[in-house]
């Protein structure tokens, strides 16, 4: 009985270790809706079939991180089409949940956030759309 009454600790502490480890694993959804139409701006982020096929754990190790992961979205939206990703994200633009970068050609919205599932919704997009409306509005009443 000594014997076991020393193993409670370290047995313990590697339970809640895991339990850090596996509630700090971020879930994104991973997909493109350029291979894929169903990870297109009318998707449901509640469907199980959604998530069966996109949810993914974002990799806290990956190669090129700088950053904890975050979940991504990104809409490019170019003169003959629109495409959506929605990944894991790296490299975080600091102090933006969204932002633009545009062209001639095209816009890119990305939107970056960190709780599981959150690139799933399609206000990611619309939020900066109506944050730039705003004013303009503001400024014919």
């Amino acid at each position: 009985t000594h014997h076991i009454g020393t193993m409670k600790g370290p047995i313990v502490y590697l339970a809640l270790l895991g339990f850090v480890a596996t509630s700090s694993a971020l879930d994104c959804f991973v997909c493109n809706s350029y291979t894929d139409g169903a990870c297109a701006d009318e998707f449901k982020p509640e469907s199980k079939a959604l998530q069966t096929a996109f949810l993914k754990t974002c990799d806290p190790k990956a190669d090129n991180a700088t950053s904890d992961p975050f979940c991504r979205k990104v809409l490019m939206d170019a003169h003959n089409f629109t495409r959506i990703q929605r990944d894991c994200g790296y490299e975080r633009r600091e102090d933006y949940d969204c932002y633009q970068k545009r062209s001639e050609d095209y816009v890119v919205t990305v939107c970056q956030c960190d709780e599981d599932n959150c690139n799933g919704a399609n206000s990611l997009v619309i939020a900066p759309v109506l944050a730039l409306l705003v004013p303009l509005f503001a400024k014919w009443l």
